[in-house]
């Protein structure tokens, strides 16, 4: 009897446990995607200042924004490299993150290379970008977010579906 006493105690205790380090990872995940949209935004930021204008999305509902991002804020700066081509996001190089969770810079937060790579949150869902022109922006300048843990997004913010969604606006 004592025995299964104390099995039930370590079965008890082994769960909290796991479950206090989900809610842990959850809440790193949350911070990292904080400080990622940070970064993207400064670098937006750089790339209105130098070029008067941020990049134009045509994407209204912001799913293929972060292809956008990726080709603005990186992929032609290097590309023009020789010619006094600007990158405002080095952290973007496929060479430190091209695989998710391989990555040499420990952001690990792109899937592919080359002109269509794509910007991952840290749940492994593509961030959303849609310049100011766009009919449903929240912003005059831009939006950007990412659709959270469950990777559901909305175009209205107050849909149940927006809930867990980390956003600039």
């Amino acid at each position: 009897m004592e025995l299964i006493v104390v099995v039930a105690i370590i079965v008890v205790l082994a769960g909290l446990t796991l479950g206090g380090f989900n809610l842990v990872n959850q809440k790193n995940a949350r911070e990292k995607a904080k400080v990622q949209i940070k970064l993207i935004e400064n670098a937006l930021e750089n790339y209105q200042s130098d070029n008067r204008a941020y990049p134009t999305s045509v994407d209204p509902a912001g799913d293929r924004g972060d292809e956008v991002l990726y080709k603005y804020l990186y992929y032609d700066g290097f590309e023009a490299r020789d010619t006094g081509g600007v990158v405002y996001l080095p952290e973007l190089d496929p060479e430190n993150n091209a695989v998710v969770g391989k990555g040499k810079g420990g952001q690990a937060w792109m899937q592919g290379t080359g002109a269509t790579a794509r910007i991952l949150d840290p749940w492994g869902n593509f961030y959303r970008y849609r310049s100011g022109d766009s009919p449903s922006a929240q912003n005059p300048d831009f939006d950007l977010w990412s659709a959270g843990a469950d990777g559901k997004t909305n175009a209205d913010p107050k849909h149940k579906d927006c809930a867990d969604d980390l956003k600039n606006f």
